[in-house]
């Protein structure tokens, strides 16, 4: 390696780094993506946060404000400030003449308010309002009994929970490592082979080649998994939102059960009337209901989260066992929910397959790669449908994905299994994924290949050998 390149050999080489960094900054433009929509969803988080609380308020007011119980009213708003973001709470009539106010100073617990006397409610049909300045998430909700009777002003702490906050950034530093770390290995790799396929071309024509492909399925791996970050953490959200309100209930609930319990001694009769004035027998029956939801919506919580674990798995050593490709393709279709809503509904017809000696963290990201094309090839404003069927015989299994998209062009359809040839606009697409996809089939001795028609969609068919030849690797 002491010869020094001149500029003809510098010019060669030019095209590989330029390659080499696009695949790095990619990668490092995926983690930074990925922590700020992380980010803006915590943000959403806690406005969804102050809207469930206002409105909750509203539905435990509205009848103690016809009755002008002032003091249920208070008592209702005090419960509201137990959760410690709440900053102020204060409940005005229609005119903005203030009824009842609560405020909670940094760390203190909250205290009345007796000015001001008035303030400006919004001028709007709307029930609902927010707002964000630099200290406070502000929160005006409408409160209605058959017709306006006020309005409720919840203020909120306009910050990100702080361990929240160092988790995403753990996570997303993490991901930043893994993928600056992909990119400079990719780099390094691209500058070595073009530095002796120009310098030493007789010597080095097919050295570490099998590094260089496993290098590049994970490339495509990482750039998949920033444009499914965003979807996943929406889907793992919603299941987060009823699950806290499910908890909030139960906590109110448990409030009932201790007013039962701490009730001095009394005859059946008396007892009964309490009960029945609690609505005690409802919330009976409830909490099993309410627990349930819970269980389920922590359950798919943690179904995604292990999804999206074993999707990421390298699988740098391609260990190959047997394994049932139906499970994965149900786990791909979970983590790809996201991409494939307001797209396209998936149809499964599976065949009765065997055992698949594969190795299933590989061709889980062939069907993803599959998937995830055919729904974004459907047009803007049309629900399309992608059928997917599997069958074998007593050698090969066959896995079909076809579309009903507006189909391939056949000048296109011979140059889609071509390295960085893609349709998708500038900074959507690597270009890799078919690519990978093929190789990573034809290393497990099958084959990838796609047949298409315009207008009216397109059909991409593996083939697997059931039993791997030991001759292969």
């Amino acid at each position: 390696m002491q010869q020094r390149l001149n500029a003809s050999q510098w010019k060669s080489i030019k095209p590989a780094l330029l390659i080499g960094l696009a695949l790095a900054l990619l990668q490092i433009g995926s983690g930074l993506a990925a922590y700020y929509q992380s980010k803006s969803l915590l943000w959403e988080s806690k406005l969804q946060t102050a809207q469930n609380l206002s409105q909750g308020l509203v539905v435990a007011v509205a009848d103690q404000i016809v009755l002008k119980d002032y003091a249920s009213v208070e008592s209702r708003i005090l419960q509201t400030m137990s959760n410690t973001e709440v900053s102020s709470v204060m409940l005005t009539d229609t005119s903005g003449r203030v009824l009842s106010a609560l405020k909670r100073d940094k760390g203190q617990a909250p205290r009345l308010m007796f000015d001001p006397y008035w303030i400006p409610t919004p001028e709007t049909t709307e029930p609902l309002l927010q707002s964000r300045d630099q200290a406070f998430i502000t929160t005006w909700a409408k409160v209605r009994l058959g017709a306006d009777l006020g309005w409720v002003r919840l203020q909120t702490d306009n910050a990100l929970d702080s361990e929240d906050l160092s988790s995403l950034r753990q996570h997303t530093l993490l991901l930043s490592a893994l993928s600056v770390l992909s990119g400079v290995i990719i780099l390094g790799i691209f500058l070595w082979r073009a530095y002796f396929t120009v310098v030493k071309r007789e010597h080095m024509f097919e050295v570490k080649l099998d590094e260089t492909t496993q290098r590049l399925v994970q490339s495509e791996k990482l750039a998949s998994l920033g444009e499914l970050a965003a979807g996943v953490a929406h889907e793992i959200n919603n299941p987060v939102g009823y699950v806290s309100s499910n908890l909030t209930t139960l906590q109110k609930y448990l409030a009932v059960y201790e007013k039962v319990l701490d009730a001095p001694e009394a005859d059946s009769t008396a007892m009964a009337a309490l009960k029945k004035k609690l609505n005690y027998a409802f919330i009976r029956d409830d909490l099993q209901n309410l627990m349930q939801e819970t269980q389920e919506g922590v359950g798919r919580i943690k179904t995604i989260i292990q999804d999206l674990k074993d999707y990421a798995r390298t699988n740098a050593a391609a260990h190959y066992v047997p394994a049932d490709i139906h499970i994965g393709l149900k786990s791909t279709l979970n983590i790809a929910r996201a991409q494939l809503k307001n797209r396209a509904d998936v149809r499964l017809e599976l065949g009765n397959l065997p055992l698949i000696d594969c190795a299933p963290s590989q061709i889980d990201q062939v069907f993803l790669n599959l998937i995830v094309n055919a729904a974004q090839a459907m047009p803007v404003g049309k629900m399309g449908l992608i059928h997917i069927r599997t069958h074998c015989n007593d050698k090969l299994a066959w896995i079909e994905v076809q579309d009903n998209g507006p189909g391939i062009t056949p000048d296109v359809l011979k140059k889609i299994f071509d390295p960085f040839f893609t349709t998708k606009d500038p900074g959507t697409g690597t270009g890799l994924g078919l690519s990978v996809s093929q190789n990573i089939i034809q290393q497990h001795g099958g084959t990838l290949e796609a047949a298409s028609t315009v207008g009216v969609g397109s059909t991409f068919t593996i083939t697997l050998p059931i039993k791997r030849n030991t001759a292969q690797g």
